[in-house]
């Protein structure tokens, strides 16, 4: 076992944990997330129970910074050591989905996955960003059908990519390039765990909208 790798997680994942808009609802509201709205703890959510765009906002920043550090602190810690940077990032979105500190509850990782991605590639965010809009057009017009169609589809193009494309648009050198699709297909997996429940009930209730983040 690589202690750098293991380093790296714990650092990502502790990140992740940082319960975001459970700490924000709780103080401008005195609402626990968890029992309110959809139950996600995320911006999402915290728009939809507070209806405070300033909340929503500050919950998403918070969140997205969440990725960003991880990835960050990982390069700075481990040479950009590529395969690092990666396990903190699905670390701390592993950390935001399933929260210890909340019982493992958490949200779908959106905003902590875009810090993190984009912070390693602006590929990434460019492919899951295409695929979110042909899952909204050609499937239905549904953010979790989308968010979904999004994440599935990164995984997929990202296993496709060519090297040379991977390593000119990655802001974090490239040993292996399958350590790139690795951690994209960890991410991507994480917040597609977290979009099952949503689907399910899109499917059984027809039109309702559920919470992201």
């Amino acid at each position: 076992m690589n202690m750098g790798l293991v380093m790296a997680a714990a650092i990502g994942f502790v990140l992740g944990t940082i319960p975001t808009a459970w700490i924000v609802m709780k103080r401008a509201r005195g609402i626990d997330i968890r029992n309110a709205g959809s139950g996600n703890v995320g911006a999402r959510n915290t728009y939809d129970v507070s209806g405070s765009s300033k909340l929503a906002f500050l919950v998403l920043g918070i969140d997205l910074f969440k990725g960003v550090a991880a990835v960050l602190i990982a390069q700075a810690l481990f040479d950009q050591w590529y395969l690092a940077s990666g396990v903190a990032a699905t670390a701390c979105i592993a950390g935001h989905n399933y929260n210890p500190w909340l019982g493992f509850k958490g949200g779908r990782g959106l905003a902590t996955a875009l810090g993190a991605c984009t912070t390693l590639s602006p590929l990434m965010m460019v492919l899951w960003g295409l695929m979110y809009l042909t899952g909204w057009y050609a499937i239905r017009k549904h953010v979790n059908v989308a968010s979904m169609a999004g994440t599935i589809g990164l995984a997929i193009i990202i296993a496709g990519t060519p090297e040379r494309v991977l390593r000119a648009t990655s802001f974090v050198p490239i040993g292996d390039p399958m350590d790139v699709r690795i951690s994209v297909l960890a991410i991507c997996f994480l917040i597609f765990l977290r979009h099952i429940e949503p689907i399910r009930e899109l499917m059984a209730n027809g039109d309702g909208e559920t919470s992201e983040d």
